[in-house]
């Protein structure tokens, strides 16, 4: 059989592939990263490569493919759109919020660091912690690698229950090696990395461990493993051999150590009011407690807050449209991180432009644009929100489905214990981009509940917060426990309660008006 020659662009990589050969395999088996949101199936559209054909003297013919779908015929270069790459930034080595420093290891060597992570589904945080004084040293983030094979918690259980544990594995891993050596160097080497604490949820977690997580989606729909210790060396993470790698317990197959992690570093199991606690992230997570009791459940919201599944998405990096506003005259005004020119929309800026369309009249409340938004295109229709950067009606259905999924896990919980969302002293917001939301577009939307703003509270990224309070408090590993222990999942696949507030939130902000008194249209 005819064998062609293939260079992948901007990676570098040379390989030798047999005629026919798919070029989504032919980059797996050369190592090289692409995102396959739908496992492969063509379904997303979104695994778009460029391929180049050598024609004649010095042209080329340039066609855009899906990678999932195109064999490769003739010898080729194929560019991978590429990710913006990993954030690395000092803490400004402040001291770690605890009632007591009692490390997780305490040694007498010259440098005893910890190292906190938080698995995302989209995105991995890490940090390290100096344990014999709390300070916090240094983080990072990144794509999580395992993108490339899904990019949402099914698809990934699904690839793993097709032999694809191990690579998931090695995918997030790799990933937290890569942003752990970003701090290697100066004063300290990996072996001074004596502990490491991990929080994600129960996916992320299985597949960190390299265990199979398909039983999660099956009946009795249980975790394989809800807690575990290893080593340094068991792990495969580049640390001490000797290091003790701990992952916070998870409650549940769809709630994991990361909402842990929220109540912690929030203290709802310290209160003696009812709090809120709301995730938004890929896989949506609420929490409803106090120090008494503790509810807990999961809807699958999906990466659009992220950027995923967006026609012009992309993380919080330089060059995403952050915040955006309709002026009075009807222009469109707009912040870009970095100050740099606009390459796509992140998930701040995603809330706000479908808020100010809808506020505006630009789309209606089921997210279809009107008359006046201008709207070009054919089957998808889109705006442009500047050169090179548009939203799309798929866009905002997804971004709708996102927010319903959300928002009507928090209003089942509080309808289930039999009081309102308004009953509850505190909501907090947590997730990666948390601290970025305006609090007003996402009620604006439905996002969030119509509520006193006072009550809104934002942590940030509490999942990684609640690994590094692990990691230096004694009293917190105890508080952990405690929460588990405690904790009551409630599954609302089987919740009418569910089915009918997410019905009823696939509008905007809502089809019960009377909860969203400040932005009815």
């Amino acid at each position: 059989m005819a064998k062609h020659k293939v260079r992948f662009l901007p990676f570098g990589v040379h390989a030798e592939v047999e005629n026919g050969t798919l070029i989504s395999d032919a980059a797996k088996d050369a190592g090289v990263p692409i995102k396959l949101p739908c496992n492969g199936n063509g379904r997303c559209g979104r695994c778009n490569v460029v391929m180049s054909i050598p024609a004649t003297g010095d042209q080329c013919n340039l066609t855009r493919v899906l990678a999932c779908q195109t064999p490769i015929v003739n010898d080729t270069d194929i560019s991978i759109p590429v990710d913006e790459g990993k954030i690395i930034a000092s803490s400004d080595h402040r001291r770690i919020r605890v009632d007591d420093l009692s490390p997780i290891v305490v040694s007498a060597a010259r440098n005893n660091y910890g190292l906190a992570v938080d698995i995302g589904t989209t995105t991995v945080a890490v940090a390290l912690v100096d344990m014999s004084n709390g300070i916090d040293l240094y983080a990072a983030s990144g794509y999580n690698r395992q993108g490339v094979r899904g990019d949402d918690v099914l698809s990934r259980i699904e690839y793993a229950g097709e032999g694809g544990t191990d690579e998931l594995r090695g995918l997030v891993i790799g990933t937290i090696n890569d942003l752990a050596d970003s701090f290697e160097g100066n004063a300290f080497t990996k072996d001074d990395i004596n502990a490491v604490y991990i929080s994600g949820n129960t996916t992320m977690v299985h597949l960190f461990l390299g265990i199979d997580p398909s039983p999660i989606r099956r009946p009795p729909y249980e975790a394989v493993v809800k807690e575990s210790e290893i080593t340094g060396k068991e792990s495969g993470l580049r640390v001490n051999g000797n290091a003790k790698v701990i992952c916070m317990p998870c409650p549940a197959a769809y709630v994991g150590g990361d909402v842990m992690s929220d109540i912690i570093n929030a203290e709802m199991d310290r209160d003696e009011e009812l709090s809120l606690l709301i995730d938004v992230g890929t896989n949506g997570e609420v929490a409803l407690g106090n120090k008494d009791m503790m509810l807990v459940c999961s809807s699958s919201a999906g990466p659009a807050f992220e950027g995923g599944k967006m026609t012009s998405g992309m993380m919080a990096r330089p060059g995403a449209i952050d915040s955006f506003m309709i002026n009075g005259k009807g222009d469109f005004e707009y912040t870009v991180i970095g100050g740099t020119c606009p390459k796509g929309i992140c998930g701040s800026g995603l809330i706000d432009i479908i808020a100010q369309l809808f506020l505006n009249g630009l789309i209606d409340k089921k997210g279809k644009f009107t008359d006046k938004a201008s709207a070009s295109g054919g089957e998808v229709r889109t705006i442009e929100i500047t050169e090179g950067v548009v939203i799309s009606e798929d866009d905002i259905h997804n971004a709708i489905m996102t927010k319903a999924a959300i928002y009507a896990a928090s209003a089942s919980l509080t309808r289930g214990l039999g009081i309102n969302i308004n009953d509850v002293k505190k909501i907090y917001i947590a997730g990666g981009f948390g601290n970025f939301i305006n609090t007003e577009s996402a009620i604006a939307i439905g996002l969030l509940p119509d509520v006193p703003r006072e009550r809104f509270v934002y942590l940030g990224n509490a999942s990684l917060a609640g690994a590094k309070q692990a990691l230096l408090s004694s009293p917190v590993r105890e508080r952990i426990k405690d929460v588990f222990l405690r904790t009551t999942y409630a599954d609302l696949s089987s919740d009418p309660l569910f089915s009918d507030e997410y019905t009823s939130s696939l509008f905007l902000p809502h089809t019960d008006l009377e909860r969203f008194p400040t932005y009815t249209v």
